[in-house]
């Protein structure tokens, strides 16, 4: 029991240890001592921290020492469980959910998509007679569209908003299945296989919304020296490539879990999978209905 218990502290100390939170907390003693001096040199930073050190804790044992590590571990392992619990609120203000404000912004980043798929709808139709570089834009152009929703209505004001309401829509469209409303259910009928490459997309995309969370935080040491903004740019950027990159795949994927296991779904609630396309996306919205509102509302057939 005490090896086990072990083996999982140590992978979390590990965890911790690469996390961004560790980062942070480092390139603020680094921002300090900078400005204080600089890093090298006689009359670099380190004397003026030792100096706080001093009068802030005085002189130390090896016992208070060892107390002041486990504190500062502590303290990084907290403000990484702090980063965790707020990144699905960071995730949602980076897709666009800002109330009011939404709404004019979505609007003008429609204008864009609009512009963009009246060129995709030109060369569709003249796609047999398309040049080398007009075929190359069709193929970028019909790439972009799969992060797009194809209902004007569900459309966001950000390029992360529009990846994961395209991945979440689609199924509505195809199968009138609502994904928010099916998805727990159909998470439960899936393969092991599935749900771990679905669940590794998404760490992948959580990982990318705390990098950023963290670089927007690395701002503050810029109270200390210029270059913690270009840092902090710098993480941020590398952040939000890291998101789109995975909610592109983790969208495709939850589009393939209907896709694949929809049918597995309906067989576990009783219900009967029309085999005609139409007729199933009628099943699919009083599905939807019935585990919505209740039985009430669609009765299996």
């Amino acid at each position: 029991m005490w090896s086990g218990l072990g083996g999982k502290a140590a992978e979390r100390w590990a965890a911790l240890l690469t996390s961004p939170a560790l980062l942070f907390w480092i390139g603020g003693v680094l921002a300090y001592v900078w400005a204080n001096g600089g890093l090298f040199g006689t009359d670099a930073g380190w004397s003026a921290l030792a100096a706080v050190w001093t009068q802030t804790f005085g002189t130390t044992t090896p016992v208070s020492e060892a107390v002041l590590a486990v504190c500062a571990l502590l303290l990084v392992a907290g403000s990484a469980r702090l980063a965790d619990l707020v990144t699905p609120t960071v995730l949602r203000l980076l897709e666009g959910y800002w109330g009011r404000v939404a709404g004019p912004l979505t609007a003008l980043r429609g204008k864009a998509i609009d512009r963009k798929i009246t060129r995709w709808r030109d060369l569709a139709r003249r796609r047999s007679e398309l040049s080398n570089g007009e075929r190359q834009r069709y193929q970028r152009l019909n790439a972009w569209r799969v992060g797009v929703p194809a209902d004007p209505r569900d459309r966001m004001p950000t390029r992360l908003g529009n990846l994961l309401k395209a991945a979440e829509s689609r199924p509505r469209h195809r199968y009138g299945l609502d994904a928010v409303v099916c998805w727990p259910r159909l998470w439960l009928v899936m393969p092991e296989a599935a749900r771990t490459e679905v669940t590794a997309a998404r760490a992948r995309l959580d990982e990318g919304a705390r990098l950023w969370l963290w670089s927007l935080l690395f701002c503050v040491w810029a109270v200390f020296t210029w270059w913690a903004l270009a840092f902090a740019l710098l993480g941020m950027i590398i952040g939000y490539r890291t998101i789109l990159g995975g909610a592109a795949v983790y969208g495709r994927l939850v589009l393939s879990c209907h896709d694949l296991y929809r049918k597995d779904l309906y067989t576990a609630l009783g219900w009967e999978l029309p085999a005609d396309a139409r007729e199933e996306i009628r099943a699919g919205q009083r599905l939807t209905a019935f585990l919505e509102r209740g039985p009430q509302l669609a009765e299996p057939t």
